[in-house]
């Protein structure tokens, strides 16, 4: 029974049920699940008699509401408060899920998650050519797949991981995620060093290239992703115009002046995030954090993640997914601004964590 509600729970925030449920199945899907996934860990947490609290995740969530609701710059108070009581229920009873759930059963639910991305593509054709699956964002399904692939490293060898690693890679590149493509690329050279035969692995992305030139007019790509990749592919010139076209380090300039003007305590909630101070997002966590709640919070934010990354390359020999896992989450934070909102990406951070905490504490 408690292994059963312990699937539920994960199945609910890793495969992003509720936003998906209101997104297909309109609002009243969208409360239920929604209630269900912070419902849940709560009989959870009372079944196993234990709640395993991350304080660190505290620190982070109780720094940037308090700060940045103080000077509440937009949006509607409900909806602030609605998120800080999410933020709060899921770093309280999240922790003990996170802790109690292995390897195995995450890499499940990732392939789960990748394949939905696979099956918006096949079943459901759109114009705009990047898929998302669960995740109704290409680049948000591009980080549920790059965490998977960066998982697979710490699975023993067999058909699982084979097929995991094709899963992740095929529903990867139907993102388009310029990020994801990158990530895909830096974790397969980091697996040189973990066995230089794993040089192997880029076979299985001449094979998904191969299926994506092949199925293109069928899937409906998007053109000016597709005909980027094309032209790397063959080696050819990309134009600089396309590349530089919805470029993240752009956005990010629009947002420094704000930044510099209120550094301390930022410059408060819904500042930061679209029709606040500008119309769209940042698209970035960290600039998120030190422009709604300013540096100090940031100075947690930053270093707390610094501190992953440091202890994943410590116990890369042992196990290299961390550290894989990690970067992943990393350079998706410096793309992203939906930190505090995305709740299977909090509840990865803390899986990655309670991975980190386990061999230290054991040590």
């Amino acid at each position: 029974m408690i292994e059963i509600i312990k699937w539920f729970c994960l199945g609910l925030i890793v495969l992003n049920a509720p936003t998906f449920g209101l997104h297909a199945f309109g609002s009243a899907a969208g409360s239920i699940l929604s209630a269900l996934t912070f419902g849940m860990p709560l009989v959870y947490a009372i079944l196993v008699k234990n709640v395993h609290i991350l304080k660190i995740y505290l620190a982070i969530g109780l720094g940037y509401f308090l700060i940045s609701g103080i000077q509440f710059y937009n949006g509607v108070e409900s909806d602030y408060f609605s998120k800080f009581y999410k933020f709060l229920i899921l770093v309280i009873l999240g922790g003990a899920i996170a802790k109690n759930t292995s390897k195995k059963e995450l890499f499940w639910l990732l392939i789960i998650g990748s394949s939905s991305v696979i099956a918006n593509a096949i079943f459901f054709t759109d114009t705009y050519g990047r898929y998302s699956g669960f995740y109704l964002d290409p680049n948000a399904a591009g980080f549920i797949c790059i965490t998977g692939y960066g998982l697979s490293y710490g699975m023993e060898k067999g058909k699982l991981k084979l097929l995991g690693q094709f899963i992740f890679t095929f529903a990867g590149f139907l993102t388009f995620s310029r990020t994801f493509i990158l990530l895909w690329i830096l974790l397969n050279l980091i697996a040189l060093k973990i066995n230089p035969k794993n040089i192997r692995i880029f076979a299985i992305g001449a094979v998904v290239i191969i299926l994506l030139i092949s199925f293109s007019e069928a899937l409906k790509l998007n053109v000016v992703r597709f005909n980027q990749l094309k032209a790397l592919v063959s080696n050819e010139k990309v134009s600089t115009q396309e590349l530089n076209e919805d470029s993240r380090t752009a956005t990010w300039a629009t947002f420094y002046d704000y930044v510099l003007d209120k550094p301390l305590l930022g410059n408060g909630y819904g500042s930061f995030q679209t029709n606040g101070l500008n119309r769209v997002g940042p698209h970035n966590s960290f600039l998120l954090v030190i422009g709604e709640a300013g540096v100090f919070i940031l100075l947690i934010f930053l270093g707390y993640h610094i501190y992953l990354l440091y202890q994943g390359a410590y116990l890369f020999t042992s196990s290299p997914h961390i550290v894989m896992m990690t970067i992943g989450l990393f350079l998706f934070l410096l793309t992203n601004h939906n930190y505090f909102t995305a709740y299977y990406l909090i509840l990865l951070s803390m899986w990655i964590l309670t991975q980190i905490k386990q061999p230290l504490d054991e040590n």
